[in-house]
């Protein structure tokens, strides 16, 4: 999500265009089912972000951009810094299982996150200010759901779907920690920003403007502007 945003704002995008592109999209349109090696294949989102960045080349970008992704091989964190700012994206977005790996020059990648959620180390600047999308109360899981007077037992998808979220959400937040702690070792200032949205589902892209919103309240609450 982030490459994504990143790389918007260093070609130049204002937030109200990235917005407006956010408005613009038909999610539903871009889920193309692969169900061999992930559930989306991810053709339609590349084709989506070749319409968003052409082929420009993250080195002739103004703006210093830096997008990380996993090899799937040896599990390293890989940061590119030259190439095709859609194939950099592309890979740093596979996350395992939902979107298909993808391969540049022979290698295979996944999601960034994996092994960085919290890519603050690669960054050459002292004072940094570092995003979380994953933090705020955890989600009680509930073997039950109530629906008027009664109690009905939780399918075994919805179930294990609130199991997995917070899973993740535990082990990113974990890797979080340490990354900024070895961070702040090294003598960088971090400003940390965790807006409250872990209570939206991964699927609420209908309610953008409400996460914009606590994004924005969140920013003018940390950065007091």
């Amino acid at each position: 999500m982030w490459a994504i945003v990143a790389g918007a704002f260093a070609i130049g995008k204002s937030s109200q265009e990235i917005t407006q592109i956010v408005e613009n999209i038909d999610y539903l349109k871009l889920i193309d089912l692969n169900l061999k090696d992930s559930i989306v294949s991810g053709k339609k989102v590349y084709e989506l972000l070749e319409n968003i960045f052409w082929e420009t080349k993250i080195e002739s970008l103004k703006i210093k951009l830096k997008i990380t992704a996993t090899n799937l091989k040896t599990g390293e964190k890989v940061v590119f810094t030259k190439g095709k700012i859609t194939d950099a994206i592309r890979a740093s977005i596979s996350l395992p299982s939902v979107f298909q790996p993808f391969e540049i020059e022979g290698n295979l990648y996944l999601d960034g996150g994996l092994k960085s959620n919290l890519p603050i180390l690669c960054l050459e600047n002292t004072n940094i200010i570092a995003v979380s999308v994953i933090r705020g109360e955890p989600v009680k899981i509930k073997t039950h759901k109530k629906i008027g007077i009664f109690e009905l037992k939780r399918s075994f998808w919805t179930f294990n779907y609130d199991i997995l979220k917070q899973t993740i959400a535990h082990i990113m937040s974990q890797n979080e920690d340490s990354e900024k702690e070895i961070a702040e070792l090294q003598g960088k200032n971090i400003t940390f920003i965790a807006p409250k949205v872990w209570n939206y589902e991964y699927f609420d892209f209908k309610k953008y403007q409400e996460i914009i919103q606590k994004w924005y309240d969140e920013v003018k609450n940390v950065l007091g502007k």
